[in-house]
């Protein structure tokens, strides 16, 4: 399998070209030997299960490169994607801290390279520094707040082309609004309708109505999104 230039795996932490200045980056330089010296650095194909829920983790892991999906098993059976998460975010931190099983299964979009860290390990270097303690503490509170957003979203929208709409948005929100936005279109009806909470089905169609109403296009696989304030006419 060939492997991008983005994803080519460092020998250590210290090395690797990724780091940024993110909690786990940016630890003082004797934590970060510690750190490197913990886990394991893997790169996982698409569709590979880090965490599923219900299950007792074995350790965090953290998403140096690529996205993963965060999902939920609804009551009636159906799958709801709560988030696509990335940029060097720790999952399984939560469950790993209360010694919980885990609330939420996560699966990879894309080549992900993720380092794993046992929860033994993870919880002694915790235990060892307040400065460790302090990321976790807003890793978690960030992860709380993001949570009660992306509910209140869905409680604002009153129907499903509203929260759609709200999803399409969402994937230019950094995008400069004095031109035409684009994105890929890389996920398929079935998994819009499960970060919608609906059918796949409802999502043909009222992609097909924003379609016909020039609010959306398609161009080989970019979406391009030629009005935001319309769009955003729907949306709120």
């Amino acid at each position: 399998m060939g492997v991008p230039r983005r994803f080519a795996i460092p020998n250590d932490c210290l090395s690797c070209t990724l780091r940024q200045s993110c909690d786990f980056c940016n630890l003082p330089q004797s934590l970060m030997a510690e750190f490197n010296a913990m886990g394991h650095v893997t790169l996982y194909p698409s569709n590979a299960t880090l965490l599923t829920e219900g299950q007792m983790p074995r350790g965090v892991y953290i998403a140096c490169s690529g996205r993963v999906k965060v999902a939920v098993g609804a009551r009636d059976g159906k799958t709801i994607i709560l988030k696509i998460a990335g940029d060097r975010q720790v999952l399984g931190l939560s469950a790993v801290i209360s010694g919980e099983a885990s609330p939420i299964t996560v699966t990879t979009i894309e080549l992900c390279q993720i380092k794993f860290v046992e929860r033994s390990s993870f919880l002694r270097l915790i235990e060892s520094d307040s400065r460790v303690a302090l990321s976790c503490a807003r890793m978690l509170a960030q992860e709380a707040l993001s949570s009660f957003d992306d509910v209140h979203e869905l409680l604002l929208a009153r129907s499903s082309t509203e929260k759609l709409a709200r999803l399409l948005l969402s994937w230019v929100s950094d995008e400069p609004r004095n031109r035409e936005l684009r994105v890929s279109t890389e996920f398929t009806h079935q998994e819009i309708a499960q970060m919608i909470g609906s059918s796949r089905e409802t999502v043909t169609r009222l992609l097909s109505d924003l379609k016909r109403k020039d609010l959306i296009r398609l161009e080989g696989a970019m979406l391009v999104i030629p009005n935001r304030i319309a769009l955003q006419a729907i949306a709120s």
